[in-house]
């Protein structure tokens, strides 16, 4: 018998509604007033401080140290054998990123002031132009943080350590993506669409890939 819960899934499917209901939103005049809203607020932001954690959690969300902490990730998983979390990782990651281009060349939604922006990784410049919506930049941030707080529920001995990371997690995805909007590469429409989908494709990949935990069990055992 099939005892596998299915709420995962269901999550999914909920948070796949929600971002469907985002992207109806981004063409419609509701859309418009939220993100000028927002961006007339973000443009009132003039704190030195505020704006240079905007400029370290932009960083901290760019594609050269996903890339980075992905890689790393993915050695650590391969050394240690743990090959179930690895392609579980591998396909939300990997996964997450062609799920992300997938959805900027269906909406084509054009960037704030219509600047043309391409895909750029380690300064070198791919001939594909990155639209806006949903805002990759921060669903590869919520996707990698997403699995970072999986990792400590998985792997996390003592609950209190893991109700810390969860908070450090959440508030760097909360920074990631709001600093798109201050610094202007996105509208506020892009990057709760990408949180959004960013939750579905993490729990469909939980879903498939999750397995109870053993006793004692720890990703540096």
């Amino acid at each position: 018998m099939n005892t596998k819960s299915k709420i995962p899934l269901i999550g999914a499917g909920v948070f796949l509604f929600l971002f469907i209901v985002v992207a109806l939103l981004t063409t419609g005049t509701q859309g418009f007033l939220l993100d000028e809203n927002v961006a007339y607020w973000a443009d009132q932001q003039t704190n030195a401080v505020f704006l240079k954690l905007m400029e370290i959690a932009s960083v901290l969300g760019s594609s050269e140290m996903i890339l980075l902490i992905t890689v790393i990730i993915g050695i650590v998983f391969i050394v240690k054998g743990n090959w179930r979390h690895f392609f579980f990782f591998f396909v939300l990651s990997v996964g997450g990123v062609l799920v992300n281009l997938g959805l900027k060349m269906l909406v084509r939604r054009a960037r704030p002031g219509d600047e043309i922006s391409y895909i750029e990784v380690f300064d070198f410049n791919f001939e594909l132009q990155s639209y806006s919506f949903p805002s990759g930049h921060t669903m590869r941030a919520t996707i990698l943080l997403l699995f970072l707080m999986y990792v400590a529920f998985y792997f996390g001995k003592r609950m209190y350590m893991q109700i810390i990371a969860y908070a450090i997690y959440a508030i760097l995805i909360v920074f990631v993506a709001l600093s798109r909007v201050i610094l202007e590469a996105h509208f506020f429409t892009d990057i709760l669409g990408a949180i959004i989908i960013s939750f579905a494709w993490f729990l469909l990949c939980f879903y498939l890939f999750y397995k109870p935990k053993r006793a004692s069990y720890s990703l540096f055992s």
